[in-house]
């Protein structure tokens, strides 16, 4: 057996954790025992113990990459349970627990890409910046090519990167029943076309470019709706903006959803209009699964994502200008669109689905450990 020790201090469940839970879904339980390190009352862990896999919850680090007091609570576990692989989820904290414990698997998820700050591409925050991640980790999965191309920049050895393509399970297909009893408490009827963005409630998010494009359209575009998916510290804000622009009307904030299938059965279009940290979308992937298309921003690893003409549209990022042309042209035209369903499905099949990117991760886990 490889002892796995899986750590992510996100309270949240956010891509991260969404990502963990697709690894753990598909992992053979005969080859991989795995520990996974929360922090208390996460909201991940009664996901991660639904799938069969035991949670140690830590005191200090919540929701922060480095706490010093979290590397000795982590120095513990560690030597307790004594991992072949330590995996770290944006946990710096994690990282030097397990390089201090002589751990001889020392992995780390890059689960982003943004832009890079000046001080760390050039001398000498490079080097050290390289230096320390180096260091501290014997392999780096990224989840996408910008990701990767974020920390080759910052001097991490390219050839400690392998890249791995997010990828989830097919979303579940819901019932009529739920559908029907959703549309009525959202006040969707059949016959409007749906957009939805399933995202945090950030800035990095970009959902004021939705919401400023829902303007440009609803004179012209009456049966469009949107659903906004998720919570966040601007969710308050976003319904003020709504309110001011006239379009609250056309818009559902949902807040956070553990089950977001009924949701997704309501969608026509996923949307993404992400400025930062955007890497390969999961909820674009889940939206494939149901053959449901895109339009998204530029950013990040969205262009690997979304072929033009193919699965969706990609558009320029903070241009609602370009959004809202996107949606227009896919709602008007009845072809294209069931033209970018099907590609949208193929896509999933193709290149995203999470038993696919668990084989690559569990490859990777044989080799470190020389199996």
């Amino acid at each position: 057996m490889i002892r796995v020790l899986q750590i992510l201090t996100d309270s949240n469940i956010g891509g991260a954790g969404r990502l963990l839970i697709n690894y753990l879904h598909n992992f053979d339980k005969s080859v991989f025992d795995m520990l996974v390190v929360l922090p208390k009352g996460a909201e991940l862990i009664p996901l991660v113990e639904a799938e069969g896999y035991p949670v140690r919850q830590i005191e200090n680090g919540r929701d922060r990459s480095f706490d010093l007091s979290a590397v000795g609570e982590l120095k513990a576990i560690i030597r307790e349970y004594r991992p072949d692989i330590v995996h770290c989820h944006s946990s710096f904290s994690g990282k030097l627990a397990a390089w201090l414990c002589g751990v001889h698997g020392r992995f780390y998820t890059r689960h982003c890409a943004f832009p890079q700050p000046k001080k760390l591409t050039t001398f000498p925050g490079k080097q050290i910046s390289g230096l320390v991640n180096n260091t501290l980790s014997t392999h780096i999965v990224a989840v996408a090519q910008a990701a990767m191309d974020d920390l080759t920049v910052t001097g991490v050895d390219p050839k400690k990167i392998t890249v791995i393509i997010n990828g989830v399970e097919p979303m579940r297909q819901a019932s009529e029943e739920e559908k029907q009893a959703l549309r009525q408490s959202l006040d969707i009827r059949e016959d409007h076309f749906v957009c939805g963005i399933s995202a945090r409630l950030e800035d990095y998010k970009g959902h004021t470019y939705l919401l400023q494009a829902a303007a440009k359209l609803k004179a012209s575009h009456p049966a469009l709706r949107y659903l906004v998916i998720g919570g966040g510290s601007m969710e308050e804000k976003l319904k003020a903006e709504a309110e001011a622009l006239g379009i609250s009307d056309i818009v559902r904030f949902t807040g956070f959803v553990y089950d977001v299938a009924p949701y997704y059965g309501l969608m026509d279009l996923s949307i993404n209009c992400s400025i930062g940290t955007e890497t390969s979308c999961l909820a674009l992937s889940e939206g494939y699964s149901l053959g449901i298309p895109a339009v998204a921003s530029d950013f990040g690893g969205n262009p690997y994502m979304v072929t033009d003409g193919w699965n969706g549209w990609l558009v320029p990022q903070r241009n609602p200008d370009a959004l809202a042309e996107k949606i227009a042209m896919i709602a008007d035209d009845p072809a294209l669109y069931a033209k970018l369903c099907a590609g949208a499905r193929e896509s999933y099949e193709k290149k995203f689905t999470a038993a696919a990117m668990t084989r690559q991760m569990g490859a990777l886990y044989r080799d470190a450990v020389g199996e």
